[in-house]
């Protein structure tokens, strides 16, 4: 292969990355909507094509890997490099979006575990503590207070 074809190779992925990465970018954003509306089986829907991007992309990367390793950098192959430069930003918007959606699932996720622990709380306690509208425990005597004496 000569060093033009490997270019026109390096640019043909590149572009088909790009391409990738803003399909991965419109999941993400579904992603988040689902996951704002709580809409679980839509956001479990999207999971495979999520995988079969990333898979997609992993792949690039590995064919970028082992062109670099063949001394062809994306960079020095392409007269011009925005397309590179696109793809990376791309990636990058892409690992914003998901560091958001995980964000709001970690969000989400501890305040399920904080009611689920008022929740266990009320039922393994038998009474409530009710204040009177002076503040005072309303029914309750423990020992003498000083009022009392």
């Amino acid at each position: 292969m000569s060093a033009g074809t490997t270019g026109s190779g390096l640019s043909d992925a590149i572009a088909a990355g790009c391409e990738q990465a803003r399909r991965l970018g419109g999941l993400l954003e579904e992603e988040f909507t689902a996951l704002s509306a709580q809409d679980l089986p839509r956001f479990e829907s999207m999971q495979a094509a999520k995988e079969e991007i990333l898979a997609a992309l992993a792949q690039l990367v590995q064919g970028l890997t082992a062109a670099g390793e063949a001394g062809v950098a994306p960079s020095e192959s392409m007269p011009d490099t925005a397309q590179w430069e696109q793809f990376q930003q791309l990636m990058s918007d892409c690992r914003d979006a998901h560091r958001r959606n995980d964000i709001l699932i970690r969000t989400k996720l501890e305040s399920i575990r904080a009611a689920l622990r008022i929740l266990q709380n009320s039922e393994n306690s038998s009474s409530v503590e009710v204040y009177d509208r002076m503040g005072k425990m309303y029914g309750y005597r423990r020992g003498r207070g000083y009022e009392d004496a």
